[in-house]
């Protein structure tokens, strides 16, 4: 079974380890969305997130998942499947998006890195860890999800609308080592009528 949870500082070491085996995986894939060892996701990203508390993680049991080997293995004895990053957030490019709920700096929370290892791909853990997201989002009162990925994420888009995200249409975003680039935005109003356009 796996188990969604927010990362502990002294597991900073497999996080790092995840994010880059996904980038060793990624290129020329369905689902290379264009990150580099150092740039993006940087280890600092990672290790600030870590620090605040803002990593959450997809795990399991050592060898209760069928290939798990290759994952990397938390001081728990756990094997980390998937990740992603929340935070209040958003990359430059943002401020001239037209989102669905009115929301003052900290009422919403950005997804980032959203990342399933490609030995547990089509077992549902992607969603699981979207819908964790939402959960730990609307425990602590937030006003909406958002989050931006390539045009050419078809995987990554139909998961977030099958999660209830809408999307919002394409627009200039800003990406270290990338430049501006046209992206797909997404939202998700987590308090009914609160503050919507």
């Amino acid at each position: 079974m796996v188990a969604y949870r927010f990362a502990h500082a002294d597991e900073f070491d497999a996080v790092l380890a995840f994010y880059s085996q996904m980038i060793d995986l990624m290129p020329g894939t369905d689902f290379d969305v264009c990150w580099k060892h150092g740039v993006h996701p940087s280890p600092a990203f990672l290790r600030e997130s870590v620090a605040a508390g803002g990593l959450l993680m997809g795990v399991a049991a050592a060898g209760e998942l069928a290939g798990d080997d290759g994952a990397p293995l938390l001081p728990s004895g756990e094997r980390l499947a998937s990740a992603m990053v929340l935070n209040s957030e958003g990359a430059p490019g943002y401020e001239g998006v037209s989102w669905l709920v009115d929301a003052a700096p900290g009422e919403a929370w950005v997804l980032h890195v959203v990342a399933t290892l490609p030995c547990f791909h089509g077992r549902g853990l992607a969603e699981g860890l979207v819908r964790a997201s939402i959960d730990a989002a609307r425990a602590v009162g937030k006003k909406s999800l958002r989050l931006d990925t390539f045009i050419s994420n078809k995987r990554g888009q139909r998961l977030y609308e099958k999660c209830g995200f809408q999307k919002l249409g394409d627009y200039p975003i800003a990406y270290d080592g990338l430049g501006i680039c046209s992206i797909r935005v997404y939202e998700l109003p987590l308090l009914a009528n609160d503050g919507q356009k």
